[in-house]
């Protein structure tokens, strides 16, 4: 009997690209010896856990873009192989899908 549990693919280079360029960071982890901030990381401003099998899925988050707009990431698509695998993507202000998934990569994938 094989286990059946969520998959997570998330979302394309595309995307992760796009947030690095357009979305606000803030700064964490102060130096040990100096206090000042060391790194930075896009900023999330809300979080949703997305149930999708027994209790499992992503943990999607919604963040600003450098002009206040909201960006969140959705399922894009959750084909089912032993349980769903989630697909990622973008959603500006519920408008704009930014990095898609092909169809050809997620039938590889998913087969």
């Amino acid at each position: 009997m094989g286990i059946r549990m969520y998959q997570h693919m998330g979302l394309t280079p595309e995307a992760e690209t796009w947030l690095e360029k357009n979305c606000q960071k803030e700064e964490f982890d102060p130096c040990p010896y100096c206090g000042n901030l060391t790194k930075t990381r896009l900023k999330v401003v809300a979080e949703e856990v997305k149930d999708m099998f027994c209790g499992d899925g992503p943990i999607l988050h919604t963040y600003l873009t450098k002009d206040g707009k909201k960006v969140k990431e959705v399922v894009q698509v959750a084909p089912w192989s032993s349980g769903p695998i989630g697909f990622l993507c973008l959603e500006l202000e519920g408008e704009v899908q930014i990095g898609k998934w092909s169809e050809e990569e997620i039938d590889k994938i998913s087969e």
